[in-house]
């Protein structure tokens, strides 16, 4: 059972503001954003996300988190691969010398 994700976000009508009543309503505006994101719009288009910062750090440490699993993923994949076939290991010296090359 897989979980289903939204290509873009959703935002409300009452999440959406223009870009000349943002300007307009600054402080009331950062008010709402500690709330729910809010998302200022420019003839229309969504333009720019004003988030409290709790919400962005929790957004932030989110992604982390799913980059080490990423990155966990592929070590573990890759160490697989070695595994079932040891002749596609590469000594570390090759890629030190590669790094030292191109770095």
């Amino acid at each position: 059972m897989g979980v289903e994700l939204m290509e873009k976000p959703a935002f409300t009508n009452d999440q959406m503001i223009s870009a000349s009543n943002a300007s307009k309503n600054f402080g009331q505006l950062r008010k709402k954003a500690k709330e729910c994101p809010m998302v200022i719009t420019e003839n229309g288009v969504f333009d720019t996300v004003v988030m409290g910062y709790e919400y962005f750090e929790q957004i932030y440490q989110r992604l982390r988190e799913f980059e080490e699993e990423e990155e966990a993923r592929i070590l573990l994949t890759r160490i697989e691969d070695l595994d079932k076939d040891p002749s596609k290991a590469i000594p570390w010296r090759s890629v030190r010398r590669t790094e030292q090359i191109n770095g």
